[in-house]
């Protein structure tokens, strides 16, 4: 099989394939960034499937009620070993998104991992000191949004 990326578009046995996008963002432990996960999702779309759109979806931890903790476990596994690329914002700790990095890059997944500067100094030293993870500050979304070609 031959797969090779160029920018946002996979090409699998000559056949284009979407990118498959993990969004990863604090629920359980705050969703004071959730206007910013809505944006996210909504330009992370044009580049491919976003995988997990519950991640801004205000009604998830209320949604979550009824199902069982394993099966939600389940398809969040599933999701982040069909995906591409994890792209986290990481403003707001928590420790589902600590855990879905560590899982991703124990993986090998491509991480992104963006956090606001006006809320948060510095993130966990486990982000910044991991290498392999792409951390990227920013002041206003839209210094994302305007160069997702770029970072993704």
């Amino acid at each position: 099989m031959v797969s090779f990326m160029i920018k946002t578009i996979i090409f699998i046995e000559g056949k284009i394939a979407k990118m498959k996008i993990y969004i990863s963002g604090s629920i359980y432990g705050g969703t004071q960034k959730i206007e910013t996960y809505k944006i996210l999702v909504k330009e992370l779309e044009k580049y491919g499937e976003v995988l997990n759109k519950q991640v801004a979806d205000e009604n998830t931890i209320q949604n979550e009620k009824y199902q069982k903790d394993e099966d939600i476990y389940g398809d969040l596994e599933n999701k982040l070993y069909s995906a591409d690329i994890i792209f986290a914002e990481v403003s707001v700790p928590s420790l589902g998104v600590g855990y879905e990095l560590g899982f991703a890059d124990k993986l090998g997944k491509k991480i992104v991992a963006i956090y606001d500067k006006n809320y948060v100094e510095k993130v966990s030293t486990m982000i910044r000191g991991n290498k392999r993870i792409n951390l990227i500050p920013y002041t206003d979304i839209s210094e994302i949004t305007n160069n997702l070609e770029k970072i993704l």
